[in-house]
């Protein structure tokens, strides 16, 4: 439970400051009363090496770059400002350590970023021996705030989020006695997610009959899809990231691998705009829903159209966006970039406007994002509906 104090300190905090519930709304006029002029955040992100990990960090640094523009540009934090720390950390584990390394000498205040569990893993040690708030952006593998009190995520365990949908998508899918199986075999995250959602197909009587897995850097899959083609599963279980998808699902509709497919999250309007047919009525859950208007992701999307880069949104900018809010809503409540401090007040966050909806963190500082099913029909995406997804076909 909540430490009932703290939120009573909190509460009188947020009112004394008129603290907003979401992003895009003003802060107040008077800066608070602890918060120094430059609040320094550091933004450990993977921008460069392989295309598909590369676009993932460059999409979540311009995330975190756009709340950062609008928390100063609106005075949320009164006359304080956010001074990002950019850092690439090139999907390397010495090069995650070494910035970690880097932003501890630079005495930064907070750090919002990582892209990849296990570069974070391997920081994690330095970052909790040195008290710094950390809030990871779009790590999808367990064991991320198990590091240390002062460890934060945004984005869900997605290996908690992907199996019970794959559950639901199953018994929609009445009839399914073999499944396939092919995932992103250079990501730890995608290997572990797709253990569990195999387990839990498993766990229904549905019979695995082909694995099959590729890297980011691969541009022919086609011989890993024919291969489990000619196993002739019910069904075919994805996880490629999100630099991938398109690749994937085009060459799976060239070699004519029509089955349903239980689809990896996070497809882009770019990936639809490439692979959008050969997608048809595939289902996959997903923690951010572009089409969803609660919290604040109307505001988001529309701020975004407006100071973001000329592309779509995705969950990566989301995710960059919502994780820098939330730090500041920290920095707000606390009024102080007293690193303990801090780390109390984001604990205690909770009903703060998020592009994934009104947003909390739970006792282990996880945010409570929740996945929604959604289904892709016509290059459109949907809301999936188990009574009518039967009859969608490919």
């Amino acid at each position: 439970m909540r430490n009932s104090k703290l939120g009573i300190a909190l509460c009188t905090a947020l009112l004394v400051a008129g603290c907003a519930s979401g992003g895009g709304e003003e802060g107040g006029s008077a800066a608070q009363a602890g918060l120094p002029g430059s609040i320094k955040i550091g933004v450990p992100l993977d921008l460069s090496g392989a295309a598909g990990i590369a676009g993932v960090g460059t999409s979540e640094r311009d995330g975190v770059r756009l709340a950062a523009k609008e928390i100063n540009d609106t005075g949320f934090l009164g006359s304080s400002k956010i001074e990002l720390v950019e850092i690439d950390t090139k999907a390397d584990k010495q090069e995650a350590v070494q910035a970690v390394l880097k932003l501890n000498a630079d005495k930064v205040d907070a750090i919002v970023g990582f892209t990849l569990t296990p570069s974070f893993l391997a920081a994690a040690p330095q970052l909790q021996q040195s008290g710094i708030p950390t809030m990871t952006v779009g790590l999808s593998s367990g064991g991320v705030t198990e590091t240390g009190d002062f460890m934060f995520r945004l984005y869900p365990d997605m290996a908690n989020v992907m199996p019970p949908a794959d559950k639901e998508f199953a018994e929609a899918f009445s009839g399914l006695k073999t499944a396939a199986y092919l995932w992103q075999g250079d990501s730890e995250a995608a290997a572990n997610v797709m253990g569990k959602r195999k387990g839990v197909l498993e766990g229904l009587g549905i019979t695995t009959v082909g694995e099959e897995t590729f890297v980011g850097t691969d541009t022919d899959v086609r011989a890993q899809l024919t291969k489990l083609k000619q196993a002739k599963p019910d069904v075919l279980v994805t996880m490629p990231l999100p630099g991938m998808i398109s690749t994937i699902y085009l060459q799976l509709d060239e070699v004519g691998f029509d089955v349903p497919v239980f689809a990896a999250p996070d497809a882009s309007d770019a990936a639809l705009e490439q692979a959008g047919k050969a997608m048809q009525c595939f289902v996959y859950v997903t923690a951010w829903n572009g089409q969803s208007a609660e919290g604040n992701n109307a505001h988001f999307l529309d701020y975004w159209q407006q100071n973001g880069e000329k592309r779509s949104a995705t969950v990566f900018e989301a995710a960059g966006y919502a994780s820098m809010w939330s730090v500041a809503h920290a920095l707000k409540a606390a009024g102080t970039t007293d690193k303990k401090a801090v780390r109390d007040a984001l604990a205690a966050l909770d009903g703060i406007d998020s592009p994934f909806g009104k947003i909390g963190y739970t006792e282990n500082r996880a945010a409570s994002v929740k996945g929604t099913k959604l289904q892709i029909v016509d290059s459109k995406i949907t809301l999936f509906d188990p009574e009518k997804s039967p009859d969608c076909k490919r």
